[in-house]
């Protein structure tokens, strides 16, 4: 999310389902898609990077938030 603030606490509010491996499935599923939809939709674009970061961070990790 382009807002730091919203994503720490949309990963707190629902850390519960996030933290589960359908949640794990959920999120990379939604990452997978804006990165496939980046070079048709400018907005998507716009996220591609944080998408990435995102993703890196998952890998380095381990957790899905």
């Amino acid at each position: 999310m382009h807002v730091p603030d919203l994503a720490e606490r949309v990963a707190k509010e629902f850390a519960h389902v996030l933290g589960t491996p359908a949640g794990r499935v959920g999120e990379l599923t939604a990452c997978t898609e804006i990165l496939q939809a980046a070079p048709r939709v400018p907005f998507y674009a716009d996220l591609a990077a944080h998408v990435r970061q995102h993703l890196d961070h998952l890998q380095r990790t381990g957790n899905s938030a």
